[in-house]
This record gives C-alpha cells, structure tokens and sequence, in this order.
C-alpha cells in the first residue's frame, strides 16, 4: 500500500537554511573558534611566563647552593668591592657591605698561596661572577646568576654584608661573621616581562645568610 503525506510537497520545497539562520550557524561557529583561540593562546602565554620565572628561581637556586657551599667551607670570608682585576675590604669603622665577598680557604688570610675564592658583581653586566685561586695557579672564571641582578636598590644596598651571631651589623673585617647575600633581580629573561608597579611581576628578591663552619 502506499502512502501519501499531505505535507510533502510543501516539506520537498525547504531544501536548505534561510540567510538569517546561516549567518546565526556563521556566527556562533566565529566565536567559538575565536574564543578557543584566545584560550590556547592564552594558556601558551601563562606556561611560557611560569617558565620564565621557574628560570629564575632555578638561576637563584643554583647561585645560593653555590656560595652556601664556599661560604660555609671558608676559614675568613671578607666583605668588600672587588672585580677580576682585584679585591679591597670594606672601609674600617663602617658597615662591611659592599659588591665582592673574598672567602679564603686556608686557616689564615694571611701568607703566600693561600687560595680563596672571589664573588663580585659586575656593573656592565649586571651579573655575579665567581673566580678562584687555588695556591698555584687561578682557576676557573664562571657565571653564577644568568638574570640580571641590581643594586642601589629602596631594599638593599649591596648583595653582601657582614653580620655578627646576633645579628648586629658588623663595622670591622673579622674573617668569621655571618655573611648575608641579596639577590634581587631588575627583570627576568624576557625582554618583553618588565619589572615594574602594574606589571606581571613587581620585585623578585632573595636574601639570606650563611655562616662558616670552618673555622680557624
């Protein structure tokens, strides 16, 4: 038997959608596809961005883990400013802060072939290096912080001071004080990351202190 509909000629004729409802279907495919889009770039952005300050962190981490392991090995560490070409202790009856720390490894600062090792900062570079003397001959010349670091800052002066046990300032070189590092980075690897009020990150700062175990 068969059968008929009464609608189907009329349902036969709408063969497709009006241009209202394909430019409503064109729309709402835009802006999904666009808000997708913004989301993925958006997730780049942030993983790139943690990856940058991971970077960082890893950068002060290593440089900490570095100067914790001399300091704590040094029977003196001096507080003074100091580069490659050489190393001046702080100015006497005045805090001992300055730019340079010069650990010596031996019992005594004083002699011939003592070695030591020296950390100043570099103002061109804005960058802390570390060189060594091993009591025959100089060794190694290396980078220790990749992001650049400031100093003359509102929140610290210099990268090293000298403290004693009680944690008073100490305006004389001893060889044994407490030595506290500040580590206060202007801005990160990416150019574009500006350290600033308003901006992704407003300061980045690390200080702490560490104490020789190596005593004369």
């Amino acid at each position: 038997m068969k059968m008929t509909f009464a609608n189907a000629e009329r349902s036969g004729r709408r063969s497709g959608f009006t241009l209202v409802e394909a430019m409503v279907v064109m729309t709402t495919l835009v802006i999904l596809a666009g808000s997708m889009i913004m989301c993925s770039l958006y997730g780049l952005s942030m993983a790139y961005r943690q990856q940058i300050w991971l970077s960082a962190s890893d950068d002060a981490g290593q440089a900490l883990g570095k100067l914790m392991t001399d300091i704590r090995s040094g029977a003196s560490n001096y507080v003074g400013n100091g580069s490659l070409a050489g190393f001046t202790n702080a100015a006497t009856n005045s805090w001992q802060v300055g730019n340079a720390l010069k650990i010596y490894l031996g019992t005594t600062n004083t002699g011939t072939n003592i070695p030591w090792v020296l950390y100043y900062y570099d103002p061109p570079t804005s960058n802390l290096y570390r060189t060594n003397y091993t009591g025959s001959s100089y060794g190694d010349f290396k980078l220790v912080t990749a992001n650049f670091l400031m100093t003359n800052n509102i929140y610290h002066s210099n990268i090293f001071a000298e403290y004693d046990y009680l944690g008073n300032p100490v305006s004389n070189a001893i060889g044994t004080p407490i030595i506290q590092v500040c580590l206060a980075f202007t801005k990160l690897q990416n150019p574009q990351i500006v350290i600033g009020p308003g901006s992704p990150v407003d300061f980045y700062q690390i200080v702490t202190t560490i104490a020789s175990r190596n005593r004369p």
